[in-house]
């Protein structure tokens, strides 16, 4: 078990890549330093909670409208970047950095949600304006009930 499932967040350390047929450099392997992980990885050569993500091959068939097919195939290292995460996502979680876009949220709790995940103000960063009604208006009838 490499603590490496979906939604273990983690920053990318370093990577190893080679040049292709036409001399551009493509990436071989993402190295990842897991954060918080369930339990301590150490992989003989790396330093603690550093995993190596390596590239997958996925082929897709296209049919054209004439009906030809064509196969194409994709290579790349199986990750998602963390540039956002919903306020549903985000519970549970305490984050020393803290980017919140207020915009998308649509009523106090998910303000609440988002802003609460903090662990500091100093560590929270409101992207754009937000609209101050929503905090304003109080609650909704069936939360005064």
């Amino acid at each position: 078990e490499l603590c490496i499932t979906k939604g273990q967040e983690g920053i990318v350390v370093g990577w190893h890549s080679e040049k292709d047929l036409h001399g551009k450099p493509v990436l071989e392997t993402l190295f990842v330093e897991l954060i918080n992980p369930a339990k301590t990885i150490q992989i003989p050569g790396l330093p603690k909670n550093v995993v190596p993500l390596v590239k997958g091959t996925k082929t897709i068939t296209c049919i054209f409208p004439s009906d030809v097919k064509e196969s194409l195939e994709r290579q790349q290292v199986w990750v998602l970047p963390n540039f956002a995460m919903t306020d549903y996502a985000t519970q549970g979680k305490t984050r020393p950095k803290n980017v919140v876009h207020l915009n998308s949220c649509f009523s106090h709790m998910s303000y609440y949600t988002c802003l609460s995940r903090s662990a500091s103000a100093a560590g929270t960063i409101i992207v754009q304006g937000f609209d101050p009604i929503v905090i304003t208006r109080g609650c909704s009838g069936y939360l005064r009930q």
